[in-house]
């Protein structure tokens, strides 16, 4: 399982959400990990849409679902483990 996570320094949600990542990060440290900056980082590819945070939970190399906007490490980790 790979998450990419697509965020901005000036994106408020980004940054409230930053925490709950990590907790996610540390709970599932079998996932592969990717973190972009929307205004840095070539992320075209991604489709992002206008909403950050993005997280996008890719299985067997196919895009699964994504988490869109600020959600908190409750409602991120309910979706992973769905998909485990």
């Amino acid at each position: 399982m790979k998450i990419v996570r697509i965020s901005a320094i000036w994106c408020t949600s980004c940054i409230l959400t930053t925490k709950d990542f990590n907790q996610i990060k540390d709970k599932y440290n079998d996932i592969e990990y990717i973190e972009l900056d929307y205004d840095t980082d070539d992320i075209d590819k991604y489709n992002p849409g206008d909403t950050l945070p993005i997280i996008i939970i890719y299985k067997d190399n196919k895009e699964v679902t994504r988490i869109i906007g600020e959600k908190r490490f409750k409602e991120i980790d309910k979706v992973i483990e769905e998909l485990i």
